[in-house]
C-alpha cells in the first residue's frame, strides 16, 4: 500500500485557478478506485468557501504574516507530517515543495511561467522570495506537472533544470442542471480577478460598441471574481472609471468575490462568456462554460486553442473590433451558440475528473 500526502494548505487563500485545482485533485483521489494507494490530507477542505483570499487584502500586513506562516508550514510542519505518516509521495498543487531531501518522492505542481515572465505583475521583493522558494524545493528527482503544452513549453524557457515536466489537464465540477442549453438568457460574463493580463478593459470597450444597437438592450455585462489582485486595485479603478465615464452603472454589474454556488448560478444565467485575457496557463473557466451550456469567446491565445480546440469561437488579441464582431455574430446567429455548446459538451470529456487523477496515478507508480 502506497501513502500519498496532498498539501491542501494554499487552498484557503487560493486564487480561482488553483483552487479549483486543489479541489479536483482531491474529488478524484476521494472518488479513486485504486486499491493500492492511500490518500490522505494536509487538512480537510471547505469546498465552498464565502470569503476572498487575504492574499488580495488591502492590509499588507496581514499578507505577509500569512506567507510567515505558509513558509513555517511547508519548510517544518508539512515534513515533520510527511515523517510520523511515513509517506511515499508528497503533491503540492501550489507551485511549492520542502526544500528538504524527503524519504518521500516529491511531486510539485507549476500551474504557468508568470512568476518568472511577467515581473511587471507583482511587487519585487514578494516575487524574489516566491521564485526562490519554488527553485530550492525542486531537485533532480522531482516530478513536475504543469495544466498544458503551453506551459510546459514555457516553463522549459525559464527553468534551469533537466525535469521532464508532464502535462495533465485538470478537470472542472460537472453540471448538475437539468437544462445544459440555455438561449433565452442575456448575461455575457467573464469569471476572474481583476488584474491587468485579464485584459477586461478590451471586454467593457467591445460590450459599448454593441450596446450602441437598441436591439441589445437586454445585454448585460457581469464581472465577477476578487476586484483586489494582491491588495491592489488599480484595474478595479481603471475599470470603474470606464464604466462611469460610458454611462454603464445600469449595464455592467461587478460581483466581487462569489462562492462556488454564486458561480454556478452565474453561469446558469449566462448567454456568453468571453475569456479577453493576454496570458494564461490553462484557463479553468473555459471548460467550466463547457460543462455549463455557455458557449465561448476567447483571445486568439495558443494555449486556448490547446484547451479549445474548435469547441470556442477566437478573436485577435487586444482587437476591439474583432472582439465586438465575434459578440454580434453569436448574438445574430442562435445555431452557431448551440453549435458551440453542443461542441463544448464533447470536449469536456477530455477534462474529466477520471481522466485527471489518472494521470497523477500514472505518476505515482513511475
Amino acid at each position: 500500500m502506497q501513502t500519498v500526502l496532498i498539501d491542501t494548505y494554499y487552498h484557503k487563500v487560493a486564487p480561482a485557478g488553483i483552487k479549483t485545482y486543489i479541489e479536483q485533485l482531491v474529488r478524484g483521489c476521494k472518488n479513486s478506485d485504486s486499491n493500492h494507494i492511500n490518500y490522505i490530507y494536509s487538512s480537510e477542505l471547505k469546498f465552498d468557501r464565502k470569503k476572498p483570499s487575504v492574499l488580495n487584502s488591502n492590509n499588507r500586513l496581514l499578507r505577509w504574516i500569512f506567507q510567515i506562516n505558509y513558509f513555517i508550514w511547508k519548510q517544518f510542519i508539512l515534513p515533520f507530517k510527511c515523517l510520523i505518516n511515513n509517506v511515499d509521495v508528497l503533491i503540492c498543487p501550489d507551485y511549492v515543495l520542502p526544500i528538504w531531501n524527503l524519504k518521500a518522492k516529491k511531486i510539485v505542481v507549476l500551474h504557468d511561467s508568470l512568476f518568472w515572465n511577467h515581473p511587471e505583475y507583482y511587487s519585487i521583493l514578494w516575487r524574489y522570495y516566491y521564485l526562490n522558494l519554488i527553485n530550492f524545493g525542486i531537485n533532480k528527482k522531482t516530478i513536475i506537472v504543469t495544466t498544458s503544452e503551453y506551459s510546459k513549453k514555457s516553463l522549459k524557457k525559464v527553468l534551469n533544470i533537466k525535469n521532464d515536466i508532464n502535462v495533465i489537464y485538470q478537470s472542472c465540477s460537472k453540471n448538475t442542471s437539468k437544462s445544459s442549453i440555455k438561449t433565452n438568457k442575456k448575461n455575457i460574463i467573464h469569471v476572474g480577478s481583476f488584474e491587468e493580463r485579464k485584459n477586461l478593459i478590451i471586454l467593457l470597450k467591445a460590450f459599448l460598441k454593441i450596446k450602441s444597437d437598441e436591439n441589445n438592450n437586454q445585454l448585460k455585462l457581469i464581472l465577477a471574481g476578487s476586484t483586489n489582485f494582491f491588495g491592489q486595485d488599480k484595474e478595479l479603478k481603471k475599470i470603474k472609471k470606464f464604466i462611469a465615464e460610458n454611462n454603464l452603472n445600469n449595464e455592467v454589474e461587478i460581483t466581487n468575490y462569489l462562492s462556488n454556488k454564486q458561480i454556478q448560478k452565474l453561469y446558469s444565467s449566462a448567454f456568453l462568456y468571453v475569456f479577453p485575457s493576454n496570458e494564461e496557463g490553462f484557463g479553468i473557466p473555459i471548460i467550466e462554460s463547457f460543462s455549463n451550456g455557455v458557449p465561448v469567446i476567447c483571445s486568439d491565445l495558443e494555449v486556448f486553442k490547446e484547451i479549445g480546440k474548435d469547441s470556442v469561437l477566437t478573436f485577435k488579441q487586444n482587437d476591439t473590433n474583432d472582439l465586438t464582431s465575434k459578440i454580434e455574430f453569436l448574438i445574430k446567429f442562435d445555431n452557431k451558440r448551440l453549435e458551440l455548446i453542443k461542441k463544448g459538451f464533447q470536449r469536456i470529456k477530455y477534462f474529466s475528473n477520471e481522466k485527471f487523477i489518472n494521470s497523477f496515478e500514472k505518476l505515482l507508480s513511475n
